[in-house]
């Protein structure tokens, strides 16, 4: 029986270059969301086969991969690129695994070499101008803020065009998907677009799958693995009935075409958070931030965020000012005197002497918001500052044994690629 298994031993079936008039293939799709591939371009076509593998591809870049770098690939027939060796198995068991480190585009059991050949598994590294163009512009354009500015100078584009399941027969052999997985790289950091243009089944027929429909309970496998049993992301979609749907995904959070999906694979993630941060705690530029929806009175909100290892958030500068205003708007209701964040800040030791939570004297030439009637109205009762929803995010002076909520900020373990 065949089993889910790893093996960096060069397989029997491997990918070999023919021209269109040595194979009788349909042509390349037509979709907003496909890079070039196929006839035409420089595409190795894989050889037809179950359960195989294009064998190692050595690349002329080092693509970093969950904080490693590898100078090869596999592109499987099952569906998906591996790093450190080829996967040839069949069954999705649910990220995150050990040992396979992988890219899924649709990770089932997928067989091309049905009456002949049933399916086209087309692959290349690139570093053609026109293609590296496109793939800055997608970037750019997915994640304007964080890699408006990134420079592409490599790909690898694998295409699974029009590929049968196994165990289909009959009627079913016409059942058949086309989807695209390209990776893309600057030297540090990396991407892979996940494309999809036709999705007729959900798994072969092994795993209970059903021969005629192409169904069953255990539906493809859609995302990033990182072969260490923690670190993985999976799509929305992936295990489920929706796979049907992929050719029309759209990312609420990320515009691009149809039927595309946009991954970040260099850092080790869990999901949708990068790793580098504690539990709960989320990015903002090189820190973790965490918001303590709670209100609660200033010392206890030290302590809240000191049992963390952390501290209040500091305001430093006008960015740090209008990203904690955004969050006030996103995350502060309640009662009047409840809508506001304690930022740090406090003259009890002196009056008059405002000190930072972490040490640091507010000095003139420090970066201020203060309200118009805050420093005025500072008479030795009010000790502690707050950023105010009521004052647009300006900052205001209360009791310390008022009740805020607060944000709490530590350092994070910041990446090989920021």
């Amino acid at each position: 029986m065949r089993q889910f298994i790893l093996t960096t031993c060069l397989l029997a079936s491997l990918a070999v270059r023919q021209t269109s008039a040595e194979v009788n293939r349909s042509p390349p799709v037509s979709n907003a969301a496909f890079y070039p591939y196929g006839p035409g371009t420089a595409d190795i076509l894989d050889s037809p086969a179950d359960d195989s593998s294009s064998g190692e591809q050595s690349l002329s870049i080092a693509f970093p991969f969950f904080e490693e770098t590898y100078n090869s690939l596999w592109v499987n027939t099952n569906g998906d690129i591996s790093f450190g060796g080829s996967v040839t198995g069949f069954t999705p068991i649910p990220f995150p695994v050990e040992d396979n480190k992988l890219i899924a585009g649709y990770f089932t059991d997928i067989k091309t070499s049905y009456d002949g050949r049933s399916g086209y598994i087309y692959h290349r590294e690139t570093t053609d101008a026109t293609v590296l163009s496109r793939a800055n512009t997608d970037i750019q354009t997915a994640f304007p803020a964080e890699h408006g500015s990134f420079v592409a100078i490599w790909a690898y584009i694998a295409t699974w065009h029009e590929v049968a399941f196994f165990g289909s027969s009959g009627a079913s052999r016409n059942l058949r998907n086309t989807f695209q997985l390209v990776l893309i790289t600057d030297g540090c950091k990396s991407f892979c677009l996940f494309n999809y243009d036709r999705i007729d089944f959900l798994q072969g027929s092994t795993n209970g799958g059903d021969s005629e429909t192409g169904t069953g309970p255990n539906p493809a496998q859609v995302g990033v693995n990182g072969g260490d049993g923690i670190h993985y992301t999976p799509h929305p979609y992936s295990t489920s009935t929706d796979l049907y749907n992929l050719p029309t995904w759209t990312d609420p959070a990320v515009p691009g075409p149809p039927g595309r999906w946009y991954r970040r694979v260099d850092r080790k993630i869990i999901g949708d958070t990068p790793q580098g941060c504690p539990p709960s705690y989320e990015f903002y530029g090189d820190k973790c931030v965490k918001l303590q929806e709670h209100p609660l009175d200033y010392a206890a909100a030290i302590s809240k965020c000191e049992a963390d290892g952390a501290r209040l958030f500091n305001i430093r500068s006008q960015a740090d000012n209008e990203w904690l205003t955004d969050q006030l708007h996103l995350f502060v209701s309640g009662k009047l005197y409840q809508r506001g964040f304690w930022i740090g800040l406090t003259d009890e030791d002196t009056e008059g002497t405002f000190v930072w939570e972490d040490g640091t004297t507010l000095c003139p030439t420090s970066y201020t918001n203060w309200a118009s009637d805050a420093l005025a109205s500072n008479d030795g009762t009010r000790n502690c500052v707050y950023i105010s929803r009521g004052y647009n995010g300006k900052w205001s002076i209360k009791g310390c044994d008022d009740k805020k909520k607060s944000i709490c900020v530590t350092d994070a373990e910041i990446p090989t690629c920021p």
